[in-house]
């Protein structure tokens, strides 16, 4: 009995040291995936810093925890995070008033004007057209010898005073194609200009399924003195009801940074999967076809544990259409920041994914550090390590103290960095040793998971013991 309790003493205080060495278990540069060295500006005592790609890449944590700036003597300096909002301030989205459209027709063989219409010269070589300012919408009835709609609209916008970046559209549309829209300006209804669109529009079936009304512009468009035409030749089905102009932002959105991941593992014809080695806010997914005349319905899922069912985070359309036009492809997916570990494409109805597969890539929101240096340098910025608490500073304690925006502060940057593995999406789904988890911590678990197997053994062992004892 007496070694019996030797070895629970001992189990005992093993376990209590462990809890002991875990409670002040303080993370050091070397236990965390990512580490970089920073160079910092002349004189700056406050500097602040962006977190490169690689260590986004790396993150486990969805709010940035596992983040820490070091000196040379290994302390942590003080740090926060900064916001979006001290970034990017975006100004509330401002609309125009919303301007009514105008059919165009074109005349009948033996009808050359109409009576009360406005001449409308085409692009060269269509002739022309004729618009009834008084009809918005349907303009002449068409019958015997009257002239016939065409598939276009007019806009009069000469009034408004900005400049638009999109144009949001009331119309019906046909369901489960693209529609192409042509948009053109003119001053004197003779002269048109192109005005280059980033994609089509859609309406597709079902619940949750996608769509788009709104033509995004490729450059700013000022719409005074303008009269806009937009026209969508081959496509039935289509009425437009009215337009209403987005105006152009007045900030600047900070560039996003893009990751490539590598190819999905399918399951089926219909479905790829990713397993996510971070935990890193996802802004927007961006997925291509890899061929021409391509057009998938499909819907993105997501989830934060293998365990988990999957959940449908958004749907989207894959599209490219390399002979339309200028040529149009889909714009990325907003995700809003949500943090996975699985990532998920499904095909809608059933469909089987594109020729050639898809190319998916992810975008991260700007990731920036201000911080403290404090003690000697060089200072070295860490991401990468599970379980790790967090330790920033409220960030309204430096708005206090600093008289600029932090957004305008010294920036330092990377000179050099050291990772744990180059290739980390080869270690991720299956793997025992988690991304960042320090040998430490596995090794005081492994002594403890020891100790319990000893103290088992030495029970089973007292227990034969005793039962050989009582069968004599």
């Amino acid at each position: 009995m007496s070694y019996v309790r030797q070895v629970l003493f001992f189990v005992l205080t093993l376990g209590n040291a462990l809890a002991n060495a875990q409670a002040n278990d303080t993370p050091r540069p070397e236990e965390f995936a990512w580490r970089g060295t920073l160079e910092l500006p002349a004189q700056a005592s406050l500097v602040r810093v962006q977190v490169p790609l690689e260590a986004l890449l790396r993150m486990q944590s969805s709010t940035a925890q596992d983040l820490r700036v070091f000196n040379a003597a290994g302390a942590v300096v003080p740090f926060t995070i900064l916001a979006n909002t001290d970034l990017n301030q975006p100004a509330p989205a401002v609309h125009t008033a919303p301007y009514p459209a105008y059919a165009l027709f074109g005349a009948t063989s033996g009808r050359q004007t109409l009576p009360g219409a406005v001449e409308v010269r085409m692009d060269s070589g269509a002739g022309s057209a004729w618009v009834h300012w008084s009809s918005p919408q349907t303009g002449v009835a068409p019958g015997d010898g009257e002239p016939t709609p065409l598939q276009a609209a007019l806009f009069d916008t000469r009034a408004e005073k900005h400049a638009v970046e999109a144009l949001q559209l009331e119309l019906e549309l046909p369901h489960n194609v693209l529609v192409p829209i042509a948009v053109a300006s003119s001053t004197n209804l003779q002269d048109w200009n192109p005005v280059a669109t980033k994609g089509p529009l859609f309406q597709f079936d079902g619940n949750g399924a996608p769509v788009n009304t709104t033509l995004e512009l490729s450059h700013p468009l000022h719409l005074e003195g303008r009269y806009l035409r937009l026209s969508w030749n081959g496509q039935t089905g289509v009425k437009l009801h009215s337009l209403t102009g987005r105006l152009v932002s007045t900030h600047t959105t900070p560039q996003r940074l893009r990751a490539i991941l590598p190819q999905g593992n399918a399951e089926g014809a219909n479905a790829l999967s990713w397993t996510l080695p971070f935990a890193t806010p996802i802004a927007a997914l961006h997925l291509e076809a890899v061929y021409d005349n391509t057009l998938t319905p499909l819907h993105i899922q997501g989830r934060t544990a293998q365990t988990q069912p999957w959940r449908t985070l958004a749907s989207s359309v894959v599209y490219r259409l390399d002979n339309v036009a200028q040529g149009s492809s889909n714009p990325p997916t907003p995700l809003h920041g949500v943090s996975l570990r699985g990532l998920r494409i499904v095909t809608a109805h059933n469909s089987v994914l594109p020729e050639g597969g898809l190319r998916a890539t992810i975008e991260f929101a700007p990731l920036h550090v201000v911080f403290l240096a404090s003690g000697a340098g060089p200072y070295t910025l860490t991401v990468g390590r599970v379980k790790t608490p967090a330790m920033t500073l409220d960030t309204s304690l430096l708005r206090a103290v600093v008289p600029k925006k932090l957004a305008e502060l010294p920036l330092a940057y990377v000179s050099r960095h050291q990772v744990l593995t180059d290739d980390i999406f080869s270690t991720t789904s299956t793997g025992w040793w988690p991304a960042g988890l320090a040998p430490r911590t596995v090794l005081l678990w492994f002594v403890l998971g020891a100790g319990v197997l000893v103290l088992a053994a030495v029970a089973i062992s007292l227990l034969s013991t005793l039962q050989n004892k009582q069968g004599k």
